[in-house]
């Protein structure tokens, strides 16, 4: 389809709250703009030239005089316009002889990618930025910091309210007259804005890059197009500015080695560049897209479709959505009673959102090189389409979550093959129609009719209604007919809608393409296909009828019969071996591994193997050197230059991807108990698609299942610490490996059983210079015993928070264990067992033993006379120099303290008593404890007085 058909015509919104419907009176606002398919155009008698560096200033103007030419630039600048009177062809091949010159160029036009669509929409940002899971990644990152994005377009309404604060100084490389980069057109506003629109201020809408710094730099005029010499002297300036991501929503045919050049530097300088893959439908390449230094960005809708627009080739990298994309918009060039926010389709908008990614990256892993970022935004894409790396997406879609470091969700679905994908599964039919859809990108459909003798057959496909207006994917007719040895017969044709009179508006409704052939008896093959590649699930008409006429002649020929797996198929078994069944024989000697290969999908590196080829068969077997790996792309690859006479086809290639296996199980998953916890390791087998481990608990001996049970982790590491258990608890955990497609694998357990333990003291209470026995116990909490448990009994003084080990002891076949300890001061017990590889871990409640010290006592004399004194003496031990101690008498059924001394440095004391009454009078000395030792009384000492 001429990508001309895509123009639109941007769509502003009325009101004040951004969400009021079109205005009936103002009608859809059509800017003087359109994107699509451009032919190859130059300024006339001008050439861009790069002069070698070491050239001199001399020999650099006298090559410009040389020449008849005038400098419009100083000499020494990067780029260089020579202006002539000869046309710029000629004056080219005299320019690139000259021994001063690197590189010279046609200084050709380049154009705007996409165009904004006529129709509203209430804001549905929410829609496609869900496609890239953009609201996941803002999770992870909100900011590009110094990251600061140029954008090389049309210019910036630098005022306008969403993109005040979110700009740096710009520059005009189209006008030397008018320094800032004012968009005069609204392109570069709107892509822009895409980027860098002010996120969660209230107003408008949100960038991709919610807190980005961006730099305006006007490349293209009012029209939408410029020339090479203006884009590459704006990425020169904005590298030197600062820029470290370049976005560049504008392409064009043909090859310019000075923009590739200036391309070049600038990712040699660090700098990330993208660029929107173009409109044209085709796969046509266009610049600078499909230079390989630059991410190119193809268009999908908010569903991941590839949209019909879109230009599509194997310099594609990655796809994002570019339908109905909200953005910023010029105010001057906003209708008045309208809200300066306009809805953009095109690659033109798909490029922005992988530019905003792009820059998160950047700022997240400022050390990552431009190869590193794309490597990360491009390998972390959801793969679409074809499955692997194919000319529609590329890698796929972006994903912005993952390329964040977030968890990867599951690629977009593939619809099945419909079987008929080479010439030798042709679906069979007669005269008459028949039905088909393409409903894989760049699928084709073989029909085969058989006749019994020569005649004339008209072959014609018409297509479902093709609205670009209602459709992001429309199928546009192309078909071919080949005879029995698959040699062209009736001509590469395709349909295009015709227009209204004196009107560039298209004529919406389905397109037919019809041929004629003059068939032979034998078989003859029909192929029919969409021509702009996307995939229409409404189906086609294919009808053949037998005429009188004439036909065309032979026009090439298709180089492949047969080949297994099949194209498009999914499921292939991990011992294929491809085979590849020519239309024609070949030379055998052409048939090596260098000509015919298994290549990855997903990376593009050959797997290794071996190559045959059956001559008689016309065969070539590709012999892996060990099994597939599963749920993996491959493409099989042809590259014999022409496969035979007359054939337009340099390569061929077709896509399988192998059997999607239920995983299995963890190789080892092990663990061990711990108080309170549970230490789980495990080994992750070989899982090309590998998701996440996921570990869940149930406490008891039976299993979980991926819904019951607590879950203990989920993730791609190898190992957990499971904590905040119970004592004397059983657990049984489960784990399961889970594939990018959630398939579970076959369960692994592991059970921890519930030990509990015990811990008792023969006493509480003892005397200093005392022991106790410890006795413990270690049971399963079933009670069941186990021998040569190890136990640890730990002791810390009364005073101190710090256990130490007392003794590690193994339990006995009852599983007890007992052990005796002479403590010094008052102490706390307790033991643990520390768990094993099938056993919790356990700790006893704390028991605590007081320790009073000894205190001697002597009365002498202890009989005296009234008026008489005796003395009550001692030691306490271990000595408390300086503690107070307490002469107690007893009296009235109560004992009473009298009278107190401090213990000596020997822990001596002494007393002197003088009763006032006649009698047997009971003293003692009283040591009230402290916080090593218990109180603690002497014996009782008994004075007569007579």
């Amino acid at each position: 389809m001429p990508a001309a058909l895509i123009a639109g015509s941007v769509v502003v919104v009325t009101g004040s709250s951004g969400t009021a419907a079109l205005s009936a009176e103002q009608g859809p606002y059509r800017p003087p703009f359109a994107a699509g398919k451009h032919k190859a155009e130059f300024e006339p008698n001008t050439v861009l030239v790069k002069f070698k560096p070491k050239a001199s200033s001399s020999a650099r103007k006298a090559a410009v005089s040389k020449y008849g030419a005038t400098a419009e630039d100083s000499v020494a600048s990067k780029v260089v316009k020579l202006k002539s009177d000869v046309p710029a062809p000629d004056l080219l091949k005299k320019v690139k002889a000259d021994p001063a010159v690197e590189l010279a160029s046609l200084n050709y036009k380049r154009y705007i990618s996409a165009v904004p669509n006529d129709e509203y929409y209430t804001t549905d940002q929410k829609t496609y930025l869900n496609t890239v899971r953009m609201p996941q990644a803002w999770d992870v990152s909100k900011s590009s910091g110094s990251q600061i994005v140029a954008v090389l377009d049309t210019g910036v309404d630098a005022g306008h309210p969403d993109l005040v604060g979110h700009l740096v100084p710009g520059y005009n490389a189209v006008s030397s007259t008018r320094p800032n980069p004012v968009d005069d057109n609204g392109h570069g506003t709107m892509t822009l804005g895409i980027i860098a629109a002010a996120a969660n201020n209230g107003v408008g809408v949100a960038g991709v890059g919610w807190n980005v710094k961006a730099m305006p730099v006007k490349v293209l005029d009012a029209n939408g197009s410029g020339y090479d010499e203006d884009i590459a002297e704006g990425i020169y300036w904005a590298v030197d500015h600062g820029a470290k991501v370049i976005n560049m929503s504008l392409g064009g045919p043909d090859d310019n080695p000075i923009l590739h050049q200036a391309i070049s530097d600038a990712v040699n300088d660090g700098v990330t560049v993208v660029a929107a893959a173009g409109n044209d439908g085709s796969d046509d390449l266009q610049y600078p897209a499909s230079y390989t230094e630059v991410i190119a960005v193809a268009a999908t809708d908010a569903s991941g479709s590839l949209t019909d627009f879109s230009s599509f080739g194997n310099w594609v990298d990655i796809a994002a959505p570019g339908v109905d994309i909200l953005s910023t918009g010029p105010r001057n060039l906003t209708p008045s009673g309208y809200e300066p926010y306009w809805y953009c389709t095109g690659t033109s908008c798909s490029a922005p959102i992988v530019t905003g990614v792009a820059a998160l990256v950047k700022n997240k892993w400022p050390a990552l090189t431009p190869a590193q970022v794309a490597q990360r935004v491009e390998n972390l894409a959801r793969d679409a389409g074809p499955r692997g790396i194919d000319p529609y997406y590329g890698h796929g879609i972006v994903d912005a979550y993952a390329a964040l470091g977030g968890k990867w969700a599951q690629d977009f679905p593939v619809n099945a093959p419909d079987g008929n994908d080479q010439p030798a599964r042709a679906t069979a039919i007669s005269l008459g129609s028949v039905s088909g859809t393409i409903n894989t990108e760049g699928e084709t459909d073989w029909y085969k009719v058989t006749s019994d003798a020569a005649r004339i057959l008209t072959f014609s496909v018409t297509g479902p209604e093709f609205n670009q207006d209602k459709y992001t994917a429309n199928f546009g007719p192309r078909l071919l007919v080949f005879n029995s040895n698959l040699s062209a017969v009736a001509g590469d044709v395709k349909a295009y809608p015709d227009f209204y009179p004196n009107t560039n508006r298209p004529i919406w409704g389905p397109l037919t393409v019809s041929v004629g052939a003059a068939v032979q008896a034998g078989d003859t093959y029909i192929a029919v296909r969409n021509d702009n590649g996307s995939r229409d699930t409404r189906s086609y008409t294919l009808t053949v009828s037998e005429v009188t006429g004439r036909s065309s002649g032979v026009l090439y020929a298709y180089p492949v019969r047969d080949v297994s797996p099949a194209d498009l198929g999914v499921g292939a078994p991990l011992t294929s071996t491809p085979t590849v069944t020519f239309a024609s024989d070949m030379d055998p000697a052409r048939i090596t591994s260098d000509t015919v290969f298994l290549q990855n999908g997903k990376t593009g590196a050959v797997v290794p193997g071996t190559v045959a080829y059956d001559a008689a068969a016309r065969t070539s077997t590709i012999t892996p050197n060990a099994p597939l790996t599963e749920a993996t792309p491959y493409r099989i690859t042809v590259t014999l230059g022409a496969f035979a006479p007359n054939s337009r086809d340099s390569g061929w290639s077709s896509v399988f991807s192998t059997v999607d296996l239920t995983p299995q199980a963890l190789t080892v998953f092990s663990g061990s108990g711990a108080y309170l916890a549970a230490n789980l390791s495990w080994t992750i087998p070989a899982t090309p698609d590998l998701d996440q481990v996921i570990v869940r608990r149930n406490v008891g001996s039976k299993a979980p299942t991926p819904t019951t049970g607590t879950l203990v982790y989920a993730g791609t590491g190898t190992s957990v610490k499971n904590t905040g258990l119970a004592q004397s608890t059983t657990y049984t955990y489960a784990a399961w490996v889970v594939d990018r497609t959630g398939h579970y694998s076959p369960i692994a357990v592991k059970q921890l059983l519930g030990m509990k333990s015990g811990i008792a003291v023969t006493s509480t209470l003892i005397n200093y210079g005392g022991a106790i026995t410890i006795k413990g116990s270690t049971l399963r909490i079933d009670n069941l015993a186990y021998a040569g448990l190890p136990v640890n009994v730990y002791v810390r003084p009364k005073t101190s928070s710090k256990f130490t080990l007392l003794a590690a002891l193994k339990t006995s076949s009852t599983g007890t264990l007992s052990v005796t300890h002479k403590p010094l001061v008052s102490s706390v017990y307790m033991l643990t067992f520390p768990g094993s590889e099938s056993l919790m871990g356990t700790r006893t409640a704390d028991v605590t033993v007081q320790v009073r010290p000894t205190i001697s006592a002597a009365l002498s004399p202890a009989s005296i006379r009234l008026g008489g004194t005796t003395a009550f003496s001692g030691y306490v031990l271990p000595a408390h120099y300086g503690q107070t101690v307490y002469l107690q008498q007893y009296g009235s059924k109560v004992w009473k303290s009298i009278a107190s001394v401090k213990l000596s440095t020997s822990g001596k004391y002494a007393f002197g008593i003088k009763p006032a009454v006649r009698g047997q009078i009971a003293y003692r000395v009283y040591f009230p404890g402290d916080a090593d030792h218990a109180p603690a009384y002497t014996v009782n000492k008994i004075v007569t007085i007579s």
